[in-house]
């Protein structure tokens, strides 16, 4: 179970299936974040439908492809089951507190596994 941590407020994602389905997920999961708690103006996010939802993804070129290269290395890395947990933290440029944690637990659906 995965846990989002403000204060003493928990919450749990679960993220199972194949590598492209939970890369993709994680990507707009870490999108979602980005833009909501406005870590990233909100003029750098554009609307676009999926899973029957309006989501918001960045237009930042850096970001972009940073995330990319993020969700590329995950996928070889979900290819090979060998990832059970990503976390993200947010924290203070300030003085490094860690002010948000979001950990997800990865269950790797080794039947859809890849043999790249």
């Amino acid at each position: 179970m995965a846990q989002h941590q403000l204060g003493r407020e928990h919450q749990g994602i679960t993220l199972r299936g194949s590598a492209e389905l939970v890369a993709e997920f994680f990507s707009y999961g870490i999108n979602s974040i980005l833009y909501q708690r406005g870590i990233y103006p909100p003029e750098t996010f554009t609307r676009v439908q999926k899973y029957g939802l309006t989501l918001l993804v960045t237009t930042d070129p850096e970001l972009t492809n940073y995330l990319n290269n993020v969700t590329e290395q995950m996928k070889e890395w979900l290819y090979k089951c060998i990832v059970q947990r990503l976390v993200v933290v947010i924290s203070s440029i300030e003085n490094s507190e860690v002010l948000e944690r979001w950990q997800f637990d990865i269950e790797c659906d080794k039947t859809a596994k890849d043999d790249k």
